[in-house]
């Protein structure tokens, strides 16, 4: 069990509260124990919390996200036995939670010494196939051990999925991560975009259309939705940081992988 004192210190190491370091560390536990399933390769580690973990981006998240290319009933079989082993390490309770598609449990750690209940939702969508499935080592400066790949959606993917989340829902985390990832060189796939807005029953019309989207995203709630997610000392420069990814993007989303974005 990790002691008040570990938590501490990996929250001063990744310049956080103790919450967000706890929450952290509950991440890296689960994920270890689920890609040491024989069955794990074929669940694939998505979302905020994938490109901070997987791509490194210095953007903290609350949820685990995933594509499940899998028989539900191998599927219930591979989250059961990781659940199972989970609470051989800390004091863990799983709870599934009604969900229009999919499978989503809810994760709480309690009786942690020292902290609150800390809860973690787990989300599995079923509904589309990944694109470019990839797999990747996941090195960890927690008492954790990890035996296995992390199999996960490709940047690419991800950043098509973001295109879709900024598309159609209104949240800043989304903004920074698709500046982050087109830091890295990331550009808008028009076939891969169009694919994952096929199942809201959207067209990737054009950049023009995605930026137009990106600017709908007022400075305000930006900051209030970014402020919890990043670094301390990160948190008062949101303000200009707005501006920049703004800026940045309008660039970036110009420069397209092929015709249609």
């Amino acid at each position: 069990m990790i002691t008040m004192d570990q938590v501490r210190i990996f929250a001063k190491t990744l310049k956080t509260n103790e919450m967000t370091g706890l929450r952290e560390y509950l991440q890296h536990l689960f994920l270890s124990v689920l890609y040491s399933q024989p069955a794990s390769s074929h669940i694939y580690f998505k979302g905020g919390t994938a490109i901070h973990l997987i791509y490194h981006a210095p953007r903290f998240s609350e949820d685990l996200d995933f594509t499940v290319e899998l028989p539900r009933e191998e599927f219930t079989k591979a989250i059961d036995d990781t659940f199972g082993h989970l609470t051989k390490y800390e004091r863990l309770a799983f709870k599934e939670r009604r969900t229009t598609a999919g499978k989503r449990y809810m994760m709480s750690a309690y009786d942690l010494p020292g902290y609150p209940s800390t809860f973690i939702n787990l989300d599995f969508s079923f509904r589309e196939d990944v694109l470019q499935p990839e797999k990747s080592v996941i090195t960890s400066d927690f008492p954790i051990a990890f035996t296995g790949f992390i199999w996960h959606l490709s940047k690419e993917e991800l950043y098509a999925e973001k295109i879709r989340a900024i598309m159609t829902r209104k949240k800043g985390r989304d903004l920074y991560d698709l500046w982050y990832l087109s830091t890295l060189g990331v550009r808008p796939h028009a076939a891969m975009v169009q694919k994952k807005l096929d199942y809201y029953h959207m067209k990737a019309d054009d950049s023009d259309a995605i930026l137009s989207r990106c600017r709908d995203f007022s400075k305000a709630d930006f900051v209030a939705d970014l402020r919890p997610f990043v670094p301390v000392g990160e948190r008062e420069k949101l303000v200009g940081f707005y501006d920049y990814v703004q800026t940045y993007l309008k660039e970036a989303l110009g420069k397209r992988e092929d015709k249609g974005i």
